[in-house]
């Protein structure tokens, strides 16, 4: 059987911003490219929401999305099993098969955006079930375990034990981080290695990390299949086009499929040594030169991280970008984030003496180091003197809320 793997939609991603209409344009799009081959199912792998709770706005463009599915035609039975209970269905269109993600994860007594996409007819909700498939003598057995909050994923995935069945093409879907694809290792960010992944499976697919790669494990294929839309601005974003994944259930093959319109990221680590505010801007404006000389169908994304050290009795907040970004803002979407090392231990000593020696008080103080330190982080103007009022009277809830509203 022929099967396409699509994940992490976010739809309804970007409200309020020129990137609105983008993610209902992927999926559909996904979609579209998904049905054009003929599918014998269609495997979704959670997050097909950015919220748990999506706007009006956002279910009537995912239904129209989904809707194309309900067009084709294919007639097949399904099996679902979940806890011993069977479930006998017949389905008239392409089959699909969907898991939540964490983004639509709710607790056991609510239920969750893919469900209700089930409830509206367009697919079949997997979480700690299986789906059986079987067409012209072949079975696929798809294993589904919902997204769930990371520190409880590895319990979750050994309390359920997902078991092939014999005779069968079994495929296991996951939306959780994997150890081995993040920076550090941290139970709140990830509790499920390679390792603990089970045996016997011939694919296991996992949505939730945004870019699409392979990978052999045991005698099983790993695959993550990427998102259809960039969320985060992340450096291996800018290296993978999105797309679609199709798997052979006989040959074992998997073919990527890239959308035929999407937005090219850019992404780049600048490192500055001592650097003045003409250096760095001269080095922005080259590379944004070279990456935006091209027209392009949709404004680019433009991520930048500027770090390393600057001129002495320079800091972050003396750094202004504000020209360049007027300039090339018509060409790119911008997150340009300035991390430079100038505010050393040394640094800080040396600045706290020579507030000493000004005989200002210990309130006045903390007050230029908080309205400082503002100005840095980028939150721009705000009621410094209240906000030192609210941290000092332990009303630390008031203030980060006043700085989000700000920000």
């Amino acid at each position: 059987m022929k099967i396409a793997l699509l994940s992490d939609f976010h739809l309804g991603f970007g409200k309020g911003s020129e990137r609105f209409e983008e993610s209902f344009e992927n999926a559909k799009s996904a979609l579209e490219l998904a049905i054009a081959q003929k599918p014998d199912c269609i495997l979704v792998l959670g997050d097909v929401f950015d919220s748990e709770i999506p706007s009006q706005e956002t279910w009537h463009n995912a239904f129209r999305a989904f809707a194309q599915i309900k067009k084709t035609h294919s007639t097949c039975m399904i099996t679902r099993i979940k806890k011993e209970k069977k479930e006998e269905i017949e389905c008239a269109s392409i089959p699909v098969f969907a898991i939540h993600g964490t983004h639509e994860y709710r607790g056991k007594d609510f239920r969750n955006a893919v469900e209700v996409l089930e409830s509206a007819g367009f697919l079949f909700h997997l979480h700690a079930a299986v789906a059986v498939l079987e067409k012209q003598g072949e079975k696929i057995a798809v294993h589904g375990l919902g997204g769930i909050p990371e520190k409880h994923a590895l319990e979750a995935l050994r309390v359920w034990n997902p078991v092939p069945l014999e005779g069968a093409v079994n495929i296991l879907l996951l939306h959780q981080s994997i150890k081995e694809y993040l920076p550090f290792d941290d139970e709140m960010i990830a509790s499920i290695s390679l390792s603990d992944l089970p045996k016997g499976f011939d694919l296991i697919a996992d949505g939730h990390l945004h870019w699409h790669g392979t990978e052999k494990l045991h005698d099983s294929i790993f695959l993550l299949t990427g998102s259809t839309i960039i969320t985060q601005m992340k450096r291996l974003e800018s290296e993978k086009q999105k797309g679609i994944c199709l798997f052979d259930s006989k040959t074992k093959k998997i073919d990527f499929l890239p959308l035929h319109r999407q937005r090219k990221m850019f992404y780049e680590k600048i490192v500055f040594k001592e650097a003045a505010q003409q250096e760095i801007t001269e080095a922005v404006e080259k590379r944004l030169s070279d990456w935006l000389s091209e027209k392009n169908d949709l404004k680019p994304l433009v991520r930048l991280k500027l770090t390393g050290t600057l001129a002495k009795g320079l800091s972050n907040s003396d750094i202004s970008l504000e020209e360049i970004e007027k300039k090339f803002g018509e060409k790119a979407i911008f997150s340009i984030a300035r991390e430079f090392d100038s505010n050393s231990f040394k640094a800080k000593i040396a600045e706290l003496r020579a507030l000493q020696k000004t005989k200002k008080s210990v309130s006045a103080i903390g007050l230029e180091l908080l309205e400082k330190n503002l100005a840095e982080t980028g939150f721009g103007k705000s009621n410094v003197k209240e906000l030192l009022e609210l941290l000092e009277q332990g009303e630390n809830e008031k203030a980060l809320a006043m700085i989000e509203e700000e920000n």
